[in-house]
């Protein structure tokens, strides 16, 4: 009875050890180029191929996948291009730390972008309202009184970051030209106010 027990122990610790010795992971932190500025997103979900797991980037911008094998991986960040760029690695016997990502949120509104507006005269507030846009006459009144045009972008938006980038550069522009009182008269739904 002595002998079989032994055997089975025998046999199990080499089972249990490879086991555990093919696991490993990979993590690193994603920043994202929001027009100039490399910030840490909100939030972003990224995708490990050919697995096709998915995780979540933490507050400060980091994320982790486990339980990975020897192989080749891609990995995509999903939620700023509609063509996402991929980054590829190997794992080789052992985990890989600081596989930091970098992606450009490709901003069709920026802080530059506002600022040219401003320059332009054709500064506007960003909106993001769904499938009905709603214009109302104290829009228009308020949109003439302050020099300022409303675009909404409906339900087929920017990245919401962009968007608010572009909206803080226009507050800290009719902040100046008119101080706070603008912000009293404004729509609520502007994109960054609250």
């Amino acid at each position: 009875m002595k002998k079989l027990a032994l055997i089975i122990l025998l046999i199990s610790i080499p089972l249990f050890g490879q086991s555990n010795s093919n696991k490993f992971s990979v993590s690193g932190n994603l920043k994202v180029y929001f027009g100039k500025e490399l910030l840490t997103p909100q939030f972003a979900s990224i995708v490990l191929l050919p697995n096709n797991h998915i995780t979540e980037i933490d507050s400060t911008g980091n994320y982790k996948f486990d339980n990975l094998k020897n192989g080749t991986y891609k990995i995509m960040v999903i939620d700023y291009n509609p063509e996402p760029k991929e980054f590829k690695f190997e794992i080789k016997s052992s985990s890989i730390s600081s596989f930091d990502l970098i992606v450009d949120a490709n901003c069709e509104v920026s802080k530059e972008i506002a600022e040219q507006d401003i320059q332009n005269d054709k500064p506007r507030l960003l909106l993001i309202s769904g499938i009905a846009p709603y214009v109302s006459v104290e829009d228009s009144k308020f949109a003439k009184r302050y020099g300022i045009i409303f675009q909404d972008f409906g339900d087929t938006p920017p990245t919401e970051s962009c968007v608010k980038q572009y909206n803080s550069t226009i507050f800290d522009f009719l902040d100046k030209k008119f101080g706070k009182k603008w912000r009293e008269e404004v729509r609520g739904d502007v994109v960054g106010l609250k």
